[in-house]
């Protein structure tokens, strides 16, 4: 059963404080009026139940929604080095636009999916849990943004694979019937001077995905990432050897080998080419119930009926008084 909550029209230090001085006149009254006692007895308690009306009594009322989720769990993992504010994407814009493009598209491909983004450079992390929220996707998307460049110093294309294994094995372990999907993004520039490590064991625990890479050949210069904090003019990365402005380019044997080591396709993604995915059919569908309270259900009518009968026979009352005087008085002009 519901508790019971009242939201009083006024405040109960008002309220509690005038009430027991309108009863208490009122049997007072009653007492000192003995051929009115009756009266005064019914209006103390008129008081009293119009005094509850005025408390709003009413219970909360809880709205039960059911929300339906795809048995399918989706993991994008995105290269946030300094390279991909390289400036080849769609003639000269940073390659993190394109990401941003592309992966929007892929959200909207399965919305009732989970998706969770990761983002990769000396390190890992998870930015995004797995969420069937579309728009904490997007506005994770509008906010990425390269490394800071003050603290780039060489990563690995796999650097995010020991996190992304955790990450997969907890959805297994989680929702075991679901689909496992892995969306690598990235422009495969290995700059920790060692090999890349086999994504073989992503691959194991995984249904399907893709390999997406960013850039060109001929590659692009790469703005200074600086922190949120200051208000610097940014200037182009330079090359230490040469002192010009560096150049970053895609590398698709990375990419392939990381396609390969997953099982799956790699595509050299481009602007103006669509994103789309073939998503497997996936019959199984999670059935989660929320149970929210939305408001108050109340029940002030209920106890303003009886006042509203006292109120109507009070007037029957007053309108009796009235014609007795009215009778009395020409009584009195006709003797």
């Amino acid at each position: 059963m519901n508790d019971l909550v009242f939201n009083p029209l006024l405040p109960w230090a008002v309220l509690i404080p005038v009430t027991v001085l309108v009863v208490a006149g009122c049997l007072t009254l009653a007492v000192l009026t003995a051929e009115r006692r009756i009266h005064w007895l019914v209006r103390a308690a008129a008081v009293v139940v119009l005094a509850l009306a005025f408390t709003r009594p009413g219970t909360p009322v809880t709205a039960v929604t059911e929300r339906n989720e795809a048995a399918l769990d989706v993991f994008v993992v995105v290269d946030v080095t300094a390279s991909m504010a390289a400036e080849d994407w769609n003639g000269d814009e940073p390659r993190l636009q394109g990401v941003s493009e592309d992966v929007t598209r892929l959200v909207e491909q399965a919305p009732d999916a989970r998706f969770s983004l990761i983002t990769f450079a000396a390190s890992s992390q998870t930015v995004l849990p797995l969420t069937t929220d579309d728009s904490a996707m997007r506005s994770a998307l509008d906010v990425l943004s390269p490394e800071v460049t003050l603290y780039s110093s060489g990563s690995s294309v796999t650097s995010a694979r020991e996190h992304l294994v955790e990450r997969l094995e907890k959805s297994q372990e989680s929702r075991p019937d679901s689909a496992r999907l892995v969306f690598y993004v990235g422009d495969g520039e290995q700059t920790s001077g060692e090999e890349p490590e086999s994504m073989a064991e992503v691959g194991d625990l995984i249904d399907g995905g893709a390999v997406w890479g960013y850039g060109t050949e001929s590659g692009g210069r790469m703005q200074e990432t600086y922190g949120y904090w200051s208000d610097r003019e940014t200037e182009y990365i330079q090359d230490p050897d040469t002192r010009q402005d560096a150049i970053s380019s895609i590398d698709e044997g990375n990419l392939q080998q990381i396609a390969d080591d997953m099982g799956v396709e790699y595509v050299h993604r481009t602007a103006g080419t669509p994103a789309d995915y073939d998503f497997p059919d996936v019959d199984r569908i999670v059935q989660e119930k929320d149970e929210t309270t939305q408001a108050v259900s109340e029940f002030t009518w209920v106890l303003f009926i009886p006042v509203v009968v006292w109120l109507a026979v009070e007037g029957v009352l007053a309108a009796r008084r009235i014609r007795g005087l009215g009778f009395l008085s020409t009584t009195g002009r006709g003797a």
